[in-house]
C-alpha cells in the first residue's frame, strides 16, 4: 500500500478512536466500558487486516551500531518535543471541556457525541501532518 494511504488510513483510524471514545463518555459506566473496549479492539483488528494484506515493503537489513552517546541536538528536540506535546495534551483536554459546556449549555440533546465528532476530526488534523511528513521521508529514502 502507498504509504502516503497508509498515513491518511492510520490517522483516520486515531480520529474514530478518539472520537468513539469521547462520545461514550455519556453512557452509564458498564456500557461506557464495553464500548470502548468494544472499539478498540475493532479498530486493532482492522489496522493487523491492513498491515497483513498491505505489508511494508522489503525490510532492509540493518546494520548493528555500536551505540553513540547522545547528540545535544537530539536531547534538546526530544526536551522540546516533550514540552510541545504536553502543552498539545493540556490544551486539547482545555478546548474539550470549553465545546462540552457549550453544547451543554446550548441544550444540545447529545453533547458528548458531538464533542467526539469535533475531537475525532482534531485528532485526525493533527495526527495526519506528521505521519504525511514520516511517508514522503521514506518514499525519498
Amino acid at each position: 500500500m502507498d504509504s502516503y494511504a497508509r498515513a491518511v488510513g492510520a490517522s483516520a483510524l486515531q480520529g474514530l478512536l478518539t472520537g468513539i471514545w469521547i462520545a461514550a463518555g455519556e453512557l452509564p459506566p458498564a456500557k461506557r466500558r464495553a464500548g470502548r473496549a468494544a472499539a478498540v479492539v475493532t479498530l486493532s483488528a482492522v489496522a493487523s487486516i491492513r498491515d497483513s494484506a498491505f505489508p511494508d515493503e522489503e525490510p532492509e537489513e540493518e546494520q548493528p551500531q555500536s551505540p553513540r552517546p547522545p547528540d545535544k541536538r537530539q536531547l534538546v528536540a526530544l526536551g522540546a518535543a516533550a514540552v510541545i506535546s504536553t502543552g498539545m495534551i493540556v490544551g486539547r483536554r482545555r478546548l474539550e471541556r470549553r465545546w462540552l459546556a457549550g453544547l451543554e449549555r446550548a441544550g444540545h440533546p447529545h453533547p458528548y457525541r458531538a464533542l467526539g465528532l469535533r475531537v475525532g476530526l482534531l485528532s485526525f488534523a493533527g495526527t495526519l501532518p506528521g505521519r504525511l511528513v514520516t511517508a514522503h521521508s521514506a518514499r525519498r529514502g
